[in-house]
């Protein structure tokens, strides 16, 4: 891998075979961007992240999926940037070391299929219930059948939906250095 490489302990197993590389680009509609890549030769360990170096201000893109075709439209969110899916009430906030991703529509449903399998384990008789109904929603979401709002709220802009439908607000930064 090109770049800065570092060499340093495994979160995971402990040895010091965890080789992180840096690299800079710069990205149509980011700007430049640094992409952290870990791998511990180790035992296996992967990390990858992406850092925005530059900060567009405060964004919210609201994208209606209403069909098939909708579910291929591409999905960009940093890592500072809230998600929310009102139809079956979900929103994925921002957390310390949170994920920045690119996916599509139809991935990011599958992406809140994964989390609310995992709720399913710990849900009592009512919650559970409750977690299947919004899964039902969301395999008629993935046939097109049931339209979705996707909201994304990015005090950085550095997100986005890329689709002609999608409406984007700008908003002023007030209290915010990046």
């Amino acid at each position: 891998m090109d770049g800065t490489e570092y060499i340093e302990k495994c979160p995971i197993c402990g040895n010091e075979t965890l080789h992180t590389w840096i690299n800079e680009e710069d990205l149509n509609y980011f700007g430049k961007i640094n992409i952290f890549t870990s791998l511990c030769y180790t035992c296996g360990f992967r990390h990858v992240d992406v850092i925005f170096l530059e900060n567009r201000g405060h964004v919210k893109i609201t994208f209606v999926a209403s069909g098939e075709e909708d579910l291929k439209v591409r999905v960009i969110r940093s890592s500072n940037a809230s998600i929310y899916v009102d139809e079956i009430g979900v929103s994925i906030e921002p957390v310390m070391d949170g994920e920045s991703f690119v996916s599509n529509v139809e991935g990011l449903l599958f992406r809140i299929l994964g989390i609310m399998k995992q709720l399913l384990r710990d849900a009592d008789d009512n919650a559970r219930s409750l977690i299947y109904e919004k899964m039902k929603k969301i395999a008629r979401m993935r046939h097109g059948k049931d339209k979705l709002t996707i909201i994304i709220d990015d005090p950085t802009g550095n997100s986005a939906i890329l689709s002609e439908k999608a409406v984007i607000e700008y908003h002023e930064n007030k209290n915010r250095n990046i």
